[in-house]
């Protein structure tokens, strides 16, 4: 073999391939645990409005030891990820001496009844209170997704009459109903919820604004009418009226 030029220059070069593999390799070993390249920043980024930026700041040093080759980026997402407020985490290297962290902070659109819990956005139940007067869900586990597009859809339907919903309600039964902010609760049943429900908005102005002050709730499961609930005597019998034969769910 010492003969052969060819088969020198392959040992050759295989040589000198494990001495750069093994040059690269003790380079990057010291790179890794030298004292050098420390973390100077960590950049916290995101619009944040209930999570505190000191306590972020403080949980983030917690995985910043020793240079920012040796910064925990995985364990920093997860326990950013663990706390009630956070949505989503991103942490990453941004070299020579900054990690980036980018947090998107969870919207609360409503108190989850019966727990210390809120409802996100994309109905998500997480442990958290806030200041803010919101509306209140009281629906089944798992239902949280549903609800959010019921109460958007619903509140357009609203909208136009400027009535609010305080209280969305799904019932075990996958009966809805709405308690509206002033105080009247609609009924409306397991089915055609969206239907019935504009027809409460259509016939709201001329026929039931006018005693809305002493209307207990609004019966809308009925095919062809509705039936109205009074808190108060009415002045009239024929006020204390209900039109249909029979509710349907």
């Amino acid at each position: 073999m010492w003969d052969n030029a060819g088969a020198m220059g392959r040992v050759t070069r295989w040589l000198l391939f494990l001495v750069v593999v093994l040059l690269l390799g003790a380079g990057g070993a010291w790179v890794y645990n030298s004292n050098y390249f420390p973390v100077k920043k960590v950049d916290i980024q995101g619009k944040l409005v209930h999570q505190s930026p000191k306590e972020l700041q403080t949980l983030a040093q917690q995985y910043m030891r020793g240079n920012i080759f040796r910064a925990d980026v995985n364990g920093a997402r997860e326990a950013f990820q663990k706390l009630p407020w956070i949505e989503s985490a991103l942490v990453r290297r941004r070299l020579p001496d900054t990690v980036e962290i980018i947090l998107t902070e969870r919207k609360p659109l409503a108190v989850w009844e019966n727990t210390d819990g809120l409802l996100d956005t994309k109905g998500n139940v997480f442990q958290a209170s806030v200041k803010d007067k919101l509306p209140v869900f009281d629906g089944q586990q798992g239902s949280g997704k549903d609800m959010v597009q019921h109460y958007h859809d619903f509140s357009e339907i609203l909208k136009p009459r400027r009535l609010k919903i305080r209280k969305l309600i799904y019932t075990p039964r996958s009966a809805w109903s709405v308690v509206l902010d002033n105080g009247v609760t609609v009924r409306l049943g397991r089915e055609n919820e969206i239907k019935r429900l504009q027809r409460f908005a259509d016939i709201w102005p001329e026929m039931l604004k006018k005693d809305e002050n002493r209307l207990g709730y609004v019966d809308m499961r009925y095919k062809d009418g509705f039936a109205v609930r009074y808190t108060q005597a009415v002045p009239t019998p024929s006020e204390n009226a209900a039109s249909g034969a029979a509710a349907t769910d």
